[in-house]
């Protein structure tokens, strides 16, 4: 019964040391989403991807299909399976050796001899090995947080870019109409003597800038578009989707921006990815150093057969007398200083990334109030007193075109600042979540890596 009972629980340790837990995609988007400024009024993720391109995309609805279809993010996140493993392998149970020898002498019975050893070293060891993964584990976790909210915040930023694309596409086409037009006409009046050479030519050449405008806008469309579908993991049929066709407003509330910088230190997910990986680097340090100085010990029990069984105690002791470790200490202490280092160049970076998102933000708000309430106004203004004079015959056609082409071309202006505004509100919203947008950093933590604090130290 004893020995049925230790069976049992020699099963259940391997078992619990060996098994790894699958990763829950699940718990970990869900983990971003509540990371979103304004989470608590968004509501769950949707988890139909048919259901959501079947109506009109929105940025929202295009970040959800990408977190629920990206490739891309699911192999970033098996890197917390890896970890897992690891940490799985660091708590295993040695097994133990057993060895055996028959000699023969004579025509007597053989000789038997046989012993089992364990290593109990690396029993020793084995909490600061799991601690040392176990911090791993943590910033692996970190990690596949953060490179969710990054998909999710890289697909927003691609959907306005795609609005915008799609807004200006229309535009252009305004404007080519309008100097289609404008050309023809200028042809017939050539014909008829009522305009000069120069005149045409300077209609046709308005004419063909329209038209290389209108094909480049068409270009920009189609770029926009399939880097939106390449974030949503979209393919063949799937790529038919229709988005809602313009640039949201500009909402009446904005962002606090006063304490972003503060705010984005506390909340930053690379931050707290490189103290995990710092503290795991000083335990693989501490581990390094111990296993260095510590003697191989192994015990066991060791039975041998002549004429009548004997069995005792044994032991074996590999003395580190050449060699302690320095190797991995050294690696290990470098790991350290490397996070370090890594630590305060994100800090540094991150602070002046906020302070940068801060400015932008305020100030690609003013330049859209700026447009949609003086220079629209104004250009519309100019387009009907042009139309009056064009009616009381003061001016001609081509003056009323090239007014409305002014005005589509403040308006193009405006779609631009009207889409730097949402990137920029977009990178804030990321801020407060927890990352940052890469391109505004010099640098960023890589895999195995990590870095917090202007200044400060890890501790």
């Amino acid at each position: 019964m004893r020995r049925a009972r230790f069976a049992l629980l020699t099963a259940a340790l391997s078992l619990a040391a060996c098994s790894p837990t699958a990763i829950d995609t699940g718990a970990l988007r869900s983990a971003a989403a509540a990371r979103h400024p304004g989470a608590n009024a968004r509501g769950p993720l949707a988890q139909d991807v048919k259901t959501l391109l079947a109506r009109p995309l929105t940025a929202e609805s295009a970040s959800d299909i990408a977190l629920l279809n990206n490739h891309g993010v699911r192999a970033e996140i098996q890197e917390l399976g890896i970890a897992e493993g690891r940490l799985a392998q660091a708590r295993r149970l040695p097994n133990p050796t057993v060895e055996g020898a028959m000699r023969f002498e004579g025509e007597g019975r053989p000789e038997l001899e046989v012993g089992a050893m364990i290593d109990i070293t690396d029993l020793l060891l084995l909490a600061s090995r799991s601690s040392a993964a176990g911090a791993e584990v943590e910033a692996a976790k970190l990690s596949a947080i953060g490179s969710i909210l990054d998909l999710s915040y890289d697909t927003r930023r691609a959907f306005y870019v795609y609005q915008a694309a799609a807004e200006l596409l229309e535009l252009r086409r305004t404007v080519l109409e309008a100097f289609n037009a404008s050309a023809d006409l200028a042809t017939r009046l050539r014909e008829a003597g009522n305009i000069t050479e120069l005149d045409l030519a300077n209609q046709r050449g308005l004419f063909e800038e329209a038209r290389f405008e209108f094909q480049e806008a068409e270009v920009g469309l189609t770029a926009a578009r399939e880097r939106l579908n390449a974030l949503m993991g979209l393919s063949g049929p799937g790529t038919e989707w229709r988005a809602v066709p313009r640039l949201p407003d500009v909402p009446g509330a904005e962002f606090d921006v006063s304490k972003l910088e503060s705010t984005a230190i506390d909340r930053s997910l690379d931050l707290a990815i490189a103290k995990h990986r710092f503290s795991a680097a000083a335990k693989r340090a501490n581990l390094a150093r111990a296993q260095g100085w510590l003697p191989e010990l192994k015990a066991g029990v060791s039975a041998e057969r002549n004429e009548e069984w004997g069995v005792g105690p044994a032991i074996e002791i590999e003395v580190p007398l050449f060699y302690q470790g320095q190797g991995e200490v050294g690696v290990a202490r470098a790991e350290m200083r490397q996070q370090q280092e890594l630590f305060t160049d994100v800090a540094v970076t991150l602070r002046a990334s906020a302070r940068n998102a801060a400015s932008m933000l305020t100030a690609k708000r003013e330049a859209v109030l700026y447009y949609r309430g003086v220079l629209l106004p104004l250009k519309q203004q100019v387009v009907e007193q042009t139309q009056l004079e064009y009616n009381g015959m003061l001016v001609g056609l081509f003056q009323l075109l090239q007014a409305k082409r002014d005005q589509v071309q403040t308006a193009a202006a405006y779609v631009d600042q009207h889409r730097e505004y949402w990137i920029a509100r977009t990178n804030v919203e990321q801020l407060l979540a927890g990352r940052r947008h890469p391109e505004e950093l010099t640098r960023t933590i890589t895999r195995g890596a990590g870095t917090p604090g202007g200044g400060q130290e890890l501790h």
